[in-house]
């Protein structure tokens, strides 16, 4: 994708890996997740790390991440792909990684094989999913045990 952006718009310095970043006046994020970041960014420089972080604990996100660190969730590492199913795959992933979620439930959900989704998936992410879903435990785990 960040290829895809440098080669149409060749006047444009791409950075590539890093969440978002500030040239004088310009700011721009890597996307919506990476806009939140941008925005805590924004909070802490005008008003505080402190402030930021009550803000980031208000919206229930992790704590605000350094621009220039390489996107390390895992929602957002695994979501540089533009397979739709997947995507909504995803989606209904993210939102119950911590109950069952059983492939032939996901599968069903998004309108394809289990077979068609575990090739989509992995095609899409390196993952299966059942490995993503795990992926996104093991975070949620480390997330809770250093906070």
């Amino acid at each position: 994708v960040q290829d895809e952006l440098a080669l149409r718009y060749p006047d444009a310095v791409v950075v590539p890996d890093v969440l978002f970043t500030v040239d004088d006046r310009v700011i721009t994020s890597a996307g919506i997740a990476s806009g939140i970041d941008l925005a805590l960014h924004l909070v802490a420089t005008r008003h505080g790390p402190a402030v930021a972080a009550r803000v980031a604990r208000e919206m229930v996100v992790h704590t605000r991440r350094n621009g220039h660190e390489p996107q390390a969730s895992a929602m957002l590492r695994h979501r540089c792909h533009l397979d739709d199913t997947v995507h909504r795959a995803q989606n209904l992933i993210d939102a119950r990684f911590d109950q069952p979620l059983p492939l032939p439930a996901l599968a069903s959900a998004v309108g394809v094989s289990e077979r068609t989704l575990t090739r989509l998936f992995s095609r899409a992410t390196g993952l299966t999913p059942l490995r993503y879903q795990q992926t996104l435990r093991l975070e949620r785990a480390q997330h809770l045990i250093s906070h």
